[in-house]
């Protein structure tokens, strides 16, 4: 078993068990792109993953999404819609669309939501089609896409939201809020990956709250979801802000803890193409894992562990797991 020693990827997956037989496990993982080469990662068992159940090596089954292998996917979009992002709002609504539409084509049993942030939650639409995301994207322009409650659940999404992060301080931009809300509130699939793109020009302002923090997050949601970062923002990361903890965090390091994919575009998004970027890599390429375990009713340790040659490695460790 391979020791990772980079450790700048983090695999991610759920766990369910085959119909028919209670003792194969299957994960549906999560894309990963390495970061050094931007380019998704193809798994082969024994040669780049390894998995470990109670400290024993799997024999792995391993199936890429497509040629008949289906995953469920559910994704969702947490979009700031301060001001700031006026300039930007119509191309990332283009773009989400555009994506959706191409997700269905790779294999993938996906479906999407939507949540508009400004502080609060401003606007919210719980897990649809593409074509019912895009009737709420169209609803409006600029940053008005995104406000606004939709769906035949909308009232009590228009209750949650009022409720919802009461304490939020003196700042408004928080892609935590959004993110948390979808997490709580949608009605998550059963063995299906959890996916959010948030989008943002700002850093994340928990307002000295750690509950509304980049940590809480990493700790919420590591080995449950991946976060992947657009940014529009100052190109000058480095000095876009004066980073620091609980007050003026970078939005990113979500998707560094989650294994999820940044990318950067400019401050007006003109040409976003969410469909060429590495997050659509990362979900055309995820993978079906099966292997045998022990004990179908136990609990258990398993370990996913990926070495990508010199350039990239990492684990993940799901503790107490019933599958």
């Amino acid at each position: 078993m391979p020791t990772p020693v980079i450790n700048n990827i983090t695999p991610t997956a759920t766990f369910g068990k085959a119909s028919g037989n209670s003792s194969r496990i299957q994960m549906n993982m999560t894309g990963l792109v390495n970061p050094v080469t931007n380019n998704p990662l193809s798994l082969v068992a024994q040669q780049n993953l390894f998995v470990t159940e109670d400290g024993t090596v799997k024999g792995l089954k391993v199936s890429k999404v497509g040629s008949g292998t289906s995953l469920k996917a559910d994704i969702v979009f947490t979009i700031d819609i301060s001001g700031s992002m006026g300039e930007e709002a119509d191309s990332i609504a283009a773009s989400i669309i555009k994506f959706a539409q191409k997700l269905q084509g790779v294999g993938l049993d996906v479906q999407f939501g939507c949540v508009g942030y400004y502080g609060y939650v401003d606007g919210a639409i719980n897990f649809t089609n593409s074509q019912k995301l895009e009737a709420f994207l169209n609803r409006s322009s600029g940053t008005y896409r995104a406000r606004g409650f939709s769906g035949s659940d909308s009232a009590s999404l228009v209750n949650n939201a009022s409720t919802f992060h009461g304490t939020h301080g003196y700042y408004d931009e928080n892609g935590v809020v959004g993110i948390l809300f979808a997490h709580q509130y949608f009605s998550w699939r059963a063995g299906a990956q959890r996916i959010f793109v948030n989008f943002t020009d700002e850093s994340t302002q928990p307002s000295g709250l750690a509950e509304w923090s980049t940590s809480a997050i990493c700790t919420q949601l590591g080995g449950l979801a991946t976060v992947h970062t657009v940014w529009s923002g100052y190109a000058d990361t480095a000095n876009a802000y004066s980073w620091s903890p609980l007050y003026n965090e970078r939005p990113w390091d979500m998707s560094k803890c989650t294994g999820g994919t940044v990318v950067l575009v400019p401050s007006n998004a003109t040409g976003l193409d969410l469909s060429k970027l590495p997050v659509t890599g990362a979900l055309s390429n995820s993978y079906l894992v099966e292997f045998m375990t022990s004990d179908a009713s136990g609990t258990h340790t398993v370990v996913i562990t990926i070495k990508e040659g010199t350039s990239a490695d990492g684990k993940r460790t799901y503790t107490n797991i019933n599958y």
